[in-house]
């Protein structure tokens, strides 16, 4: 085991690859009571934590062992969805006992760090607060895979990411950080549109892009290119907005965005990968 993991983290630039971004150091930083292994990946037609749990179970389950004995965690519990049988099967060939799973139903918010840590603790985060408030840290499994390769030496340039929607050829793959949109939608065939947009982080909670030259980051979970005049590029800015400008939802609250936001997602149909 490395004799400072959260160092050998920070030098490889190791920062959650679910969404947020936060640096993975300060993240571990002290020894916690529960680790959640969030597989949940809710966003419609995203398929890069998939891909992961399924092509590189022994990468997850390495990373996964740094992480447990740097924290001293006492339980372990990895929430994924129940249909995601070939995941689970793979998985479980890697990580046995005690290490526990949380099987999750196929709605959204499931991937959410409150509801995840709900359902696997029965545990509510406070208003404002952190899963750490109540001795709990959730970490995305692309996250654990670069912590595996961090312990080694090895630093983040690599970025797995779905290519979606209006396009000729729907893939998930390893991209260098730094490429390009554009780049990315030539390796999935190009757009099957002439005038289109991006969502960028997935449908639900994405970020709308119309400059192709943007770059990969090491956030970026996918790219969704739907037609300009879609009803959910014309309404994405607006639902991203209001979530992020509440500040934070109860559980109530957010199993009654998921009502909302499946409805509007429902035209994504003519796209599913």
């Amino acid at each position: 085991m490395p004799l400072n993991l959260a160092e050998k983290i920070q030098n490889a630039g190791v920062v959650g690859a679910g969404g947020a971004g936060f640096p993975s150091h300060v993240k571990l930083g002290k020894p916690i009571e529960t680790l959640i292994i969030n597989g949940a990946e809710c966003e419609p037609l995203l398929h890069k934590d998939k891909a992961i749990m399924r092509h590189f179970a022994p990468q997850i389950a390495a990373g996964l062992d740094y992480t447990i004995d740097w924290l001293s965690a006492k339980n372990t519990i990895f929430g994924i969805k129940t249909k995601n049988k070939g995941e689970i099967e793979s998985l479980k060939k890697e990580l046995l006992p005690p290490i526990k799973f949380h099987f999750m139903s196929d709605i959204y918010p499931a991937g959410d760090e409150f509801i995840l840590v709900y359902e696997a603790t029965g545990k509510l985060i406070p208003q404002g607060g952190l899963p750490l408030d109540i001795g709990c840290v959730v970490v995305n499994v692309e996250t654990l895979f670069n912590i595996g390769l961090a312990a080694n030496d090895i630093p983040v340039t690599e970025k797995f990411i779905t290519v979606t929607g209006a396009v000729k050829s729907p893939c998930t793959f390893k991209a260098p950080i730094g490429i390009s949109f554009d780049d990315c939608l030539k390796l999935a065939g190009g757009a099957t549109v002439r005038d289109f947009a991006i969502l960028s982080g997935g449908a639900m909670m994405g970020e709308l892009v119309t400059d192709i030259s943007t770059p990969i980051t090491k956030t970026t979970a996918g790219l969704i290119v739907l037609p300009i005049d879609h009803p959910l590029i014309k309404t994405s800015n607006a639902f991203s907005r209001k979530v992020r400008e509440s500040g934070g939802f109860c559980l109530r609250s957010m199993l009654s965005l998921h009502r909302s936001l499946s409805a509007l997602a429902f035209g994504l149909s003519d796209y599913s990968s």
